[in-house]
């Protein structure tokens, strides 16, 4: 094993990454009807739902239940997956919830020593995490029946043997793990963390499911190594037995099968996950969330089943890069217009952002809304076709809304530079899109919710130096929209703060070292 990376083989494809072409959801329909059976239809069902054809995929997951009734891969995803993106209207997002729970108690009562249904654990952990339901609802009580039921399956899967004994080492072994160690948020976020750690302190791994790019390995210091690979999730497991660390950290929990399906299980005396998607987990397997003191609320430690450890500030590492090249503005604007930007993901785009969205349009007749909600055409299609009635509602015109493809970030921050202000969404904000559009000056109203997810732009905002920018509600909110969006002295002014104050969101040495501090100290507690 060379420094800074390991020799774990490659291997096939991990089959769960989205994005899948069209072609593949036709080739498999066409096997299904040719050769039915249910994991045939399942094979349909996935694609169709990583493609977000979400009736397609419950229309195959109906077939393959019509074949077996017991075919637990297919019940799996007729609770966990929706019917769209996001909801089309709020007793839509009742229904989701309440058909999640019913579903969820179904295989609660299902007893998981019997092989017949231990032979299909990983068809349903392994195919999806409760990702949709996470923007849906709070979750903390879902996810405390969701994470004790995953960590039942993994141990009827992969029973997990006593930890050996610590081993006498003169630095503490850290693991930390995550699929998205590439250009992403999560590695944006952590990675400088571990990077600055100790080498004299800490032997710092890093596990890359599914493989890393070359130049992420370049970029991490000598004293990391990183082990990556494309192989399945029981490689993983027992390469992280060999390995026997002190502390496992995951980056992030919730969003990809094969973290889950290892944080469900006992690896480390000490287990940890950090806010890279910022859901209580529910697992009895982590014992810690460490996540930012600035934007945790007085009362955080009760929206975890795990410890909360307060990193300082605002709980990341991030280095400021050099701005990409500046690329030409495409954006057409008459005069006096007012250009607002809301770039958060149709997932956060609950349908009360319709009226709250077309409140501020309807007093501001020359402004336009542009979205970046997502990356398939016909999801951005579905929202605006979904926000169409509340527009006309208020009398405003939909073509005062613009729904832009994902960009790369050189036109995204070019987007952002020809904007106004910014909207956040209520109920999860922006976290990494927020600092780079305050970074750019760019203004953002938001509201500080109950939950640390619905806080991370408050906190900037209060880093910064601009709290007149937090509404106290979603009324207030719009107060403030429209105020500023109306008076251009008063945001040209904001955004010179903004920009004057913009390394504060870098600076975060206190994070760095109160990791440091959690991880020299932390003991296992059971």
């Amino acid at each position: 094993m060379s420094q800074g990376t390991s020799d774990i083989a490659a291997s096939a494809p991990d089959a769960l990454d989205a994005g899948r072409p069209g072609a593949a959801e036709a080739a498999a329909l066409a096997e299904a009807e040719a050769n039915p059976s249910p994991a045939r239809w399942m094979d349909v069902a996935l694609e169709a739902f990583s493609a977000y054809r979400f009736d397609a995929g419950h229309a195959a997951v109906a077939r393959a239940l019509t074949l077996d009734p017991d075919a637990l891969m297919a019940r799996w995803a007729a609770f966990q997956f929706p019917r769209a993106a996001a909801p089309a209207t709020a007793t839509d997002a009742d229904a989701f919830v309440a058909r999640w729970s019913a579903g969820l108690a179904e295989f609660e009562a299902l007893d998981f020593d019997d092989p017949r249904w231990a032979a299909q654990v990983w068809s349903c952990i392994g195919q999806c995490t409760a990702f949709y339901l996470h923007y849906v609802t709070d979750a903390i009580a879902e996810q405390a029946r969701y994470g004790a039921l995953v960590h039942r399956m993994m141990a009827a899967l992969s029973p997990s043997p006593a930890l050996s004994a610590p081993r006498m080492r003169a630095r503490r072994r850290i693991v930390f793990v995550s699929a998205y160690l590439r250009e992403h948020t999560v590695a944006r976020l952590f990675l400088p963390l571990f990077a600055r750690l100790d080498p004299a302190s800490f032997d710092v791994h890093g596990i890359a499911l599914g493989g890393a790019p070359d130049a992420l390995v370049h970029d991490l210091p000598p004293h990391v190594t990183l082990h990556r690979a494309n192989v399945p999730a029981d490689i993983w497991r027992d390469h992280l037995r060999r390995l026997a660390p002190d502390v496992i950290v995951y980056l992030d929990i919730g969003m990809h099968p094969v973290s889950q399906a290892l944080a469900a299980l006992r690896l480390a005396p000490v287990q940890a996950v950090l806010w890279g998607h910022p859901v209580t987990t529910g697992l009895p397997t982590i014992d810690w969330v460490l996540s930012p003191d600035a934007m945790e609320p007085t009362d955080g430690a009760s929206h975890y089943t795990e410890r909360l450890f307060r990193l300082p500030g605002l709980g990341h590492a991030l280095r400021r890069s050099p701005p990409p090249a500046a690329v030409a503005s495409t954006l057409r604007r008459a005069p006096g217009n007012i250009e607002l930007l809301c770039p958060q993901s149709v997932y956060k785009l609950l349908p009360g952002h319709d009226a709250l969205f077309a409140r501020i349009l309807a007093r501001l007749p020359r402004a336009r809304l542009h979205l970046i909600a997502h990356e398939q055409a016909h999801v951005r299609e579905w929202l605006a076709a979904r926000m169409a009635p509340t527009l006309a509602a208020h009398g405003v015109d939909p073509v005062g809304v613009v729904l832009h493809p994902m960009l790369p970030l050189p036109e995204y921050l070019a987007l952002a530079r020809d904007c106004d202000l910014g909207l956040d969404s209520v109920g999860w904000s922006g976290g990494m899109s927020s600092i780079d559009l305050l970074s750019q000056g760019l203004p953002i109203v938001t509201v500080a919710g109950r939950l640390m997810r619905s806080r991370q732009t408050a906190a900037l905002l209060q880093r910064l130096g601009a709290p007149e920018l937090v509404a106290i509600n979603e009324e207030d909110y719009v107060e403030r929209a429209v105020a500023l969006a109306n008076d251009t002295p008063r945001r040209d002014a904001l955004a010179a703060r903004l920009r004057e104050n913009a390394p504060r969101l870098y600076q975060n040495d206190d994070a760095a070292a109160g990791l440091a501090e959690f991880l020299a100290t932390v003991q296992a507690t059971g």
